[in-house]
C-alpha cells in the first residue's frame, strides 16, 4: 500500500510515485524529494532539517490544470564557483610563498600532499586497476601473499583526499610562481598560469555537478504551476520560480520522471480512473520508496 506524504481528499488515491531527487546544501541534512500523482493532483513535496528547525516543502498542481512539463537531467558547470575558486586559490598561492616555512612551498611537498587524490581520480577512470596493481607489485618481485588489494575510498575519504589536493595544487603552484627563473621568463605573465592551471581543476574535478530540474505549467492564469530547480547560477538568471539551496541530484526514479510523467498525466486527463489500474499495476512501488519521515 502506499504511503501518503500529504492528505487526500475523498476519493483520492496514489497512482504512482516517484523518489526523484536528492537534495544536498552545506547548511543542512540531506533530504529526499518526491513526486506523487494521484487521480487529482500531481504533487512534489521535501522535507528536511537545519538548525534544529524542520522545514517542508509542497507545490501541488491540480491534474486537470496540468499543461506542459519540461525536466532536465544532467550535468552543468556552476560559473560563479568557477569564478570566486579560481581567484580565491590565486590569491592564497600569491601569499603562502611569504607565511610559510620554506619547505612547505616545495614543488615535492605540495605533490605528495595531491598524490592521493591523483590515485583515487585514476581509479575513477579506469586508469588504474587491481589487474594493473598486480603487475606492478610483480615486477618488484614481491610474494603474491603480500599483494594488497585496492578498492575505492568512501565519500568521506574521497572528500578529505580532495581537500588535500588542492592544498598541494595551491601549494605546487605557489613553489611555480615564487621561482626567480619563471619569474624572469614570464615577467607579469606568471599570474595567467594559476588562473588557468585552477580554472582547469575546477572544471575537471569539482565543477561538474549532477542536477535535476523539473516544472510543470498550469493551463489556467491563476494557477502557479510546479517547479523543481537548484539554487546554481543557472537557475539565478533563469525563469522565475521556486529554487532549492544547495544541488538537487537526480535518482533513478528521476530518468522515470522524465520519460513517462507526461504520458500518465495525459492517461489521466483523457480516461481518468479508468486508466489508473493500468499505470499502477505497471510498475508498483514499495512503502519505503515514498516515506518523507525515512
Amino acid at each position: 500500500m502506499e504511503q501518503k506524504i500529504v492528505e487526500f481528499s475523498d476519493g483520492e488515491f496514489v497512482v504512482r510515485s516517484y523518489h526523484c531527487s536528492v537534495q544536498k546544501s552545506a547548511f543542512s541534512k540531506t533530504s529526499d524529494g518526491y513526486i506523487q500523482v494521484t487521480n487529482k493532483r500531481v504533487i512534489y513535496a521535501n522535507s528536511n532539517k537545519s538548525g534544529g528547525t524542520s522545514n517542508l516543502l509542497v507545490s501541488e498542481v491540480p491534474l486537470e490544470d496540468v499543461g506542459s512539463i519540461n525536466s532536465f537531467i544532467g550535468r552543468s558547470l556552476n560559473g560563479l564557483g568557477l569564478i570566486l575558486f579560481t581567484i580565491l586559490l590565486t590569491m592564497i598561492a600569491m601569499i603562502s610563498g611569504d607565511i610559510l616555512p620554506e619547505f612547505m612551498t616545495h614543488w615535492l611537498f605540495g605533490f605528495f600532499l595531491m598524490l592521493p587524490f591523483i590515485v583515487v581520480w585514476l581509479m575513477e577512470k579506469k586508469v588504474l586497476s587491481q589487474d594493473l596493481f598486480d603487475r606492478i607489485l610483480s615486477n618488484l618481485e614481491l610474494e603474491k601473499n603480500k599483494h594488497r588489494s585496492i578498492g575505492s575510498p568512501n565519500e568521506t575519504l574521497r572528500r578529505v583526499f580532495k581537500v588535500v589536493f588542492l592544498i598541494g595544487l595551491v601549494l605546487l603552484v605557489a613553489s611555480f610562481m615564487n621561482s626567480y627563473e619563471v619569474s624572469r621568463s614570464l615577467g607579469t605573465f606568471k599570474f595567467a598560469v594559476p588562473l588557468l592551471v585552477f580554472g582547469y581543476v575546477y572544471v575537471a574535478v569539482i565543477g561538474f555537478q549532477d542536477e535535476f530540474g523539473l516544472s510543470v505549467s498550469a493551463r489556467s492564469s491563476s494557477g502557479s504551476g510546479l517547479t523543481i530547480r537548484s539554487n546554481s547560477f543557472q537557475a539565478m538568471i533563469g525563469k522565475k520560480g521556486w529554487a532549492a539551496s544547495g544541488r538537487i541530484i537526480p535518482t533513478a526514479d528521476a530518468f522515470t520522471v522524465a520519460k513517462e510523467l507526461g504520458a500518465l498525466v495525459m492517461d489521466l486527463q483523457q480516461a481518468g480512473d479508468l486508466t489508473a489500474g493500468k499505470w499502477s499495476e505497471s510498475n508498483p512501488q514499495t512503502p519505503s520508496r515514498t516515506r518523507m519521515d525515512r
